[in-house]
């Protein structure tokens, strides 16, 4: 009778740990699929809604090969890649907006984005109070399939008008 119970004790507790795994992989893959799903925003709206935010709205977008001078990401291997470069070397007014091909290559633009950013602190140390303030109030956002990275004085206006062009 006592091998029974024991019995009876094992299975039970061999259901719950079965059961446990299963809800367990069950959130891993909605937090899988919640945190790597796409964006459904096309570029051009976010590029405006964030563009009018900082106040950027006469500026022109700058040539491909600033993004690979910049930051080493060649625009061809993402869906849309849009950059509006400081006007002069002295300025550090900068907006980047990615829209990558794969999520996997969300690590590569956000090591990019920090290579360029401690490029520019390093650049402007000791002297530039006014730039490395600014650099150091950058805003950088990932949502879906965007990268979203901006060193404005009204950079938090626009990591919210960035935010909002998705809802």
């Amino acid at each position: 009778m006592m091998e029974r119970m024991r019995e009876k004790w094992s299975l039970k507790k061999w259901g719950y740990v079965r059961i446990g795994l299963v809800v367990l992989l069950a959130v891993f893959i909605l937090f899988d699929l919640w945190g790597g799903r796409v964006a459904d925003a096309d570029m051009e709206s976010v590029v405006k809604a964030v563009t009018q935010a900082a106040g950027m709205e006469g500026s022109q977008p700058a040539e491909a090969r600033m993004v690979k001078r910049f930051y080493g990401l060649n625009p061809g291997d993402y869906e849309s890649v849009v950059l509006y470069a400081p006007a002069d070397n002295m300025d550090v007014q900068e907006l980047l907006v990615v829209k990558l091909k794969e999520s996997s290559q969300r690590a590569e633009v956000e090591a990019a984005i920090q290579g360029r950013l401690d490029t520019q602190l390093k650049s402007f140390e000791g002297y530039g109070a006014e730039q490395t303030a600014l650099l150091e109030a950058h805003v950088l956002r990932v949502k879906g399939n965007y990268v979203f990275y901006i060193v404005h004085e009204r950079a938090a206006e626009a990591g919210a008008a960035f935010e909002k062009s998705f809802r």
